[in-house]
C-alpha cells in the first residue's frame, strides 16, 4: 500500500469522498464501504470508523454495539414500524467501555431515529430506564462528549436530569421542546444554563405547549448570552433581546413570536439576516418591525391572530415595498388566523398589490389574508410578468369570498405562459367561458401548455360542467399530477360544486393516460 494512505489527513479527505459520491437513498453504499473499510485494514480501521458514526452514528446503534444479553428491542410495536430498545440487564464497566468507544464519535443525536433494516423503515426509541442507566456509569464525563447537534424532549424531571448529562461545550445545534403538562422543577435554572454550557451554539430551537412568562425570561436571558447564534427558532421574545439579536453578525434566521405593545427605540440592524418568520398579534406590528430593519431579506412570513381590512393590507403592502430589498426577497407569505366578520368583508385588487409587483425575484407568493383578492384576466397578466421566476403562487387557499371571480382561463393561461418555472398554483376561477364553448373550443389556445406545474388548487372555483373543464385542463396542464378545491370544506347546500370538481377531477385524470 502507498506510504501517503497511511496519513490520517489524506485517508480523511479520501474516506470522505466516499460519503459525499454516494447519490443513493440513504447512502447504504458509503456505509457498506467505509463499514468494510474498517473491519479489513487496521490503517484504516480508526479513521473510516469516525466517518462512519459522524455521519451515520447514533446512540440506539451505541447502544446494539454493547452484548446482546445486556439490551433487546420491544417487537409490540414492530407492525407499527417502531421498536423500543430495552435494558436487559445491569450494565458493567465492560459494557460502559464499548459504549464510550462509539459514543465518543457520535455528533448527532435524536431520541427517535430511523434504521433501515431489510428494506423496511423502522422508528428506534430507547426506554428512559437504559438512558438513565448509561447516564449513571461516569458521572465525570457527558455522556457523548464531541456531540454538535441535539434534539430532546421534555416531558418530565426525569428528561431533564437525562439532558444535563448530554450537552456539551461541543453543542453547535440544539433543538428542544417541553412537552411537560406540569411546572418541571429547575427547567428554568437549566435554560438559563445553556449559554454558559454551550457557548458555542448557533442554531437554538426552543418549542413549548405551554411556554411559561418565567421560562420565557430564561429563554431570553439565554439569548443575551449566546453570541455565535445563526438561527433561533423560539417563541416571545421582547424589544431588549430583540435590540441584542440584531447586532448579531451572525444571525441568518430568525423565527419568533413578536411581544404585544413590544416598544423598539432604535433601528434594528439585523444587516445579515436573510430569513424572518414573524407571529404577531396584528400585521401592523410586524411590518413596524421590519420598517426598522436595514434588511436584506430573502424569506419574509407574518402571521397574525386578528383580521386586516384591505386598506390597511394595501397600506402595509407599501411600508414594505420602502423597507425591504426587491433584489433578495425570494418568498413572501402573509397568513390571517381570523376570519373576516361578513358584514365587515373587503376585497384586495391589483392597485392594492403594486407595491409587491415590484419585487421581480420572487419565487415563493403565499396570501391567505382574511379579505377578498379580486384579480381580473388584464391583473392575472401584469403578475405573470412582474413575477416570471414565480414557483409557487397561493392566494386565500380556504376563504370563500361573497363576490365571484373575475378571472377567467385566459388569466390562468397568462401564468401558464410567462411563468415557466411554476409548479403550484392556487388560484379561484371563473370556468363559465369554457363551459360556454362548443366542441371546437380549442382551436383558440393554440400551443399554451405548461410542463412544469404539478399542483393546481382552484379552492372555491364554481363549475357546472365537469367534461369541458376537465377537457381543457388536461390539455394546458398535461404534467400536473393534483387537482385540488376547497368545497369539500363548504356547506351541504354548495356539496354540489364539490360533488362537480371531484367527477372533473377524475375525469382529468382519466383523460392524462
Amino acid at each position: 500500500m502507498a506510504q501517503c494512505l497511511f496519513i490520517s489527513e489524506i485517508q480523511l479527505s479520501v474516506f470522505h469522498w466516499i460519503f459525499v459520491l454516494d447519490n443513493s437513498h440513504g447512502k447504504h453504499t458509503a456505509q457498506a464501504t467505509l463499514a468494510a473499510l474498517a473491519r479489513t485494514c487496521s490503517a484504516f480501521h480508526d479513521i473510516a470508523l469516525d466517518i462512519l458514526w459522524q455521519q451515520f452514528g447514533t446512540i440506539a446503534r451505541a447502544i446494539q454495539c454493547m452484548p446482546h444479553d445486556s439490551w433487546g428491542g420491544d417487537m409490540s410495536k414492530s407492525e407499527s414500524g417502531c421498536i423500543c430498545l430495552k435494558l436487559h440487564r445491569h450494565l458493567t464497566k465492560d459494557d460502559w467501555n464499548i459504549f464510550r468507544r462509539y459514543a465518543l464519535r457520535i455528533r448527532h443525536l435524536s431520541l427517535a431515529t430511523q434504521d433501515v433494516r431489510r428494506g423496511k423503515t423502522l422508528i428506534v426509541d430507547i426506554d428512559d430506564e437504559l438512558l438513565a442507566c448509561l447516564a449513571s456509569m461516569d458521572p465525570t464525563q457527558p455522556l457523548l462528549p464531541n456531540l454538535t447537534s441535539l434534539e430532546w424532549i421534555i416531558y418530565d424531571e426525569r428528561d431533564l436530569r437525562l439532558i444535563r448529562r448530554i450537552i456539551t461545550k461541543s453543542l453547535t445545534s440544539l433543538f428542544l421542546e417541553v412537552w411537560a403538562i406540569s411546572p418541571v422543577p429547575d427547567l428554568q435554572q437549566f435554560i438559563s444554563s445553556i449559554a454558559p454550557t454551550c457557548p458555542s451554539l448557533q442554531n437554538f430551537t426552543v418549542h413549548s405547549v405551554a411556554l411559561s412568562s418565567h421560562l420565557r425570561d430564561s429563554v431570553s436571558q439565554t439569548l443575551r448570552h449566546l453570541h455565535n447564534l445563526t438561527t433561533i427558532h423560539c417563541g416571545i421574545l421582547d424589544a431588549e433581546v430583540m435590540d441584542h439579536l440584531s447586532r448579531l453578525p451572525s444571525l441568518l434566521e430568525l423565527k419568533f413570536a413578536l411581544q404585544p405593545d413590544a416598544q423598539f427605540q432604535n433601528e434594528l440592524l439585523f444587516e445579515q439576516l436573510q430569513v424572518l418568520d414573524v407571529h404577531a398579534q396584528d400585521i401592523s406590528s410586524a411590518v413596524d418591525l421590519v420598517s426598522r430593519m436595514r434588511n436584506k431579506l430573502t424569506n419574509l412570513s407574518i402571521f397574525s391572530d386578528d383580521h386586516t381590512g384591505a386598506s390597511v393590507l394595501a397600506h402595509l403592502f407599501r411600508r414594505l415595498s420602502t423597507s425591504v430589498s426587491h433584489y433578495s426577497l425570494r418568498r413572501f407569505q402573509i397568513m390571517v388566523a381570523e376570519r373576516p366578520p361578513q358584514d365587515s368583508f373587503s376585497v384586495l385588487n391589483l392597485e392594492d398589490l403594486h407595491p409587491l409587483l415590484s419585487f421581480n425575484r420572487l419565487t415563493h407568493v403565499h396570501l391567505d389574508v382574511g379579505c377578498g383578492i379580486s384579480l381580473d384576466d388584464v391583473a392575472a397578466l401584469e403578475l405573470a410578468q412582474a413575477w416570471p421566476n414565480i414557483v409557487q403562487l397561493m392566494l386565500n387557499k380556504f376563504l370563500e369570498t361573497p363576490l365571484p371571480s373575475s378571472m377567467s382561463p385566459i388569466g390562468l393561461l397568462c401564468f401558464l405562459k410567462h411563468c415557466s418555472n411554476l409548479m403550484e398554483l392556487t388560484l379561484e376561477i371563473d370556468f363559465s367561458f369554457i363551459e360556454e364553448q362548443d366542441d371546437q373550443w380549442y382551436h383558440w389556445l393554440g400551443d399554451t401548455t405548461h410542463g412544469h406545474l404539478s399542483v393546481f388548487d382552484v379552492t372555491y372555483s364554481k363549475i357546472h360542467d365537469a367534461t369541458k373543464v376537465a377537457a381543457f385542463l388536461s390539455c394546458v396542464l398535461p404534467r400536473t399530477v393534483h387537482v385540488l378545491y376547497s368545497w369539500i370544506h363548504a356547506l351541504d347546500d354548495q356539496r354540489e360544486y364539490a360533488e362537480r370538481w371531484n367527477e372533473a377531477s377524475r375525469l382529468f385524470k382519466r383523460i392524462q393516460k
